[in-house]
């Protein structure tokens, strides 16, 4: 039987944290190890974590991001473990009981060529439109890595989500370099709910939309440096155009958001890459 390792990346969120292992916990096909990194919290989390003998962990000492987090994470399990499959997770993801079990059964179907995702897009004109949800496995031009089932072989030859990412985009990228090496990519669709996810980092109310804004208009422009296209350039712009416009006439702090979103497509241009904005703090880090 295949080995799946499950990676979980958390920071500053032990309530949601505990909620999400509480679902690992209910798959009718569990995971055959679970590796948490914590990416440095200072609400508890670390000391929950040793206290629990059911995971392993890594205390990362900072905030290294999603991206990061899965990459070290991934390299980790390989190195402990030597499983078959990782299977990748937020800390506000929350998995129906037959989640993991759904996704080694498509996995099974279609070979162990692909990564197989829950929540896909297809591009159109340069601008990613999420796929309707139909029933089935369905190919897609990319997924979440967020509770995707990801396949040794694919690691072996593509790698991990790029840790220079810090977060945001490393979805898309990591999809287009599993292609470009001869992977496919799929959805898996299903009439019920297979995941329901927070999306806390998201929130109106929070400063991440600052944040956010930074990385994700940086993150794609280092994505159209290692695959330019003069389709995807015009769907870049289209997207930053729409974002700063909204940001101006409906946003919070418009002045600061579209500073950030400016500043990122600078970042990008010049290939600052890495950790570059404290999510806490907001500072600019040299």
């Amino acid at each position: 039987m295949e080995k799946v390792a499950l990676i979980i990346v958390t920071f500053n969120r032990l309530d949601t944290l505990k909620k999400n292992l509480d679902h690992i916990r209910r798959q009718t096909r569990k995971p055959d190890y679970v590796l948490i990194v914590e990416n440095a919290s200072n609400d508890g989390t670390l000391e929950y974590l040793r206290n629990q003998r059911e995971f392993d962990f890594l205390p990362m000492g900072q905030n290294i991001g999603w991206s990061g987090g899965l990459d070290i994470g991934m390299r980790e399990a390989n190195r402990k473990w030597g499983v078959d499959f990782f299977w990748l997770m937020d800390d506000d993801s929350f998995p129906s009981p037959r989640v993991l079990e759904s996704l080694l059964s498509a996995s099974q179907s279609i070979g162990e060529n692909a990564i197989i995702g829950l929540e896909g897009y297809i591009f159109k004109n340069g601008i990613p439109r999420r796929q309707e949800s139909i029933e089935g496995i369905i190919p897609v031009d990319f997924v979440l890595v967020d509770n995707a089932l990801v396949p040794k072989k694919l690691m072996e030859v593509v790698g991990t989500p790029d840790p220079d990412y810090f977060i945001m985009a490393e979805d898309y990228e990591y999809c287009q370099r599993a292609k470009r090496n001869g992977f496919q990519i799929f959805l898996l669709s299903s009439k019920e709910k297979l995941v329901d996810r927070l999306h806390l980092g998201s929130q109106a109310s929070s400063k991440s939309l600052i944040w956010r804004g930074y990385y994700q208009s940086r993150n794609h422009i280092f994505v159209l440096r290692d695959q330019f296209s003069w389709k995807g350039l015009m769907g870049y712009i289209n997207r930053q155009l729409r974002f700063i416009i909204h940001a101006m006439i409906f946003g919070k702090t418009p002045m600061q958001t579209v500073k950030y979103r400016l500043m990122g497509i600078w970042d990008g241009i010049i290939n600052k890459r890495g950790k570059t904005i404290d999510p806490l703090t907001l500072k600019r880090i040299f």
